[in-house]
């Protein structure tokens, strides 16, 4: 199982946080290759691991500069508003390791205040390990 490992100055402030690359699912990408249509290139972003999250959420800006549209809608609880409606995605989640992975449920919401484009929730964490060294400072995830 391919592995990372991230070192973090302070883990407990920041939490673990890394940076992917977003992009739009293969089957998409396939579609607009073979209809000689623009495709959207793969969005750097922050992202926070977040074993509280059921689904990954992206910011807004990202589905934009993805120009991508939605498959779903689902209704969401935040730590400020309950049944919140939001537009439901199926992204490509690029790691560090260059390991892509695909989810069918990423869920776009403004994560507002905070220095992160994107929660990692257990739809992509269900698919590995992770390792969160408080001692070192480090955290190691194996996908």
């Amino acid at each position: 199982m391919p592995s990372f490992t991230i070192g973090l100055a302070n883990l407990q402030h920041t939490g673990p946080i890394l940076e992917i690359s977003i992009a739009i699912p293969r089957d998409l990408f396939n579609v607009l290759k073979q209809n000689n249509q623009p495709i959207s290139k793969p969005i750097k972003a922050i992202a926070l691991i977040d074993t509280g999250a059921t689904s990954s959420v992206v910011n807004p800006d990202i589905i934009k500069n993805l120009n991508i549209s939605p498959t779903g809608r689902t209704r969401i609880n935040t730590p400020s508003d309950t049944d919140v409606e939001c537009n439901q995605y199926k992204l490509a989640f690029v790691f560090p390791n260059g390991v892509i992975m695909e989810s069918s449920d990423v869920i776009e919401a403004p994560l507002q205040g905070q220095p992160i484009q994107c929660l990692l929730g257990r739809d992509i964490l269900r698919h590995g390990v992770l390792i969160y060294n408080g001692y070192v400072q480090q955290i190691t995830f194996s996908i």
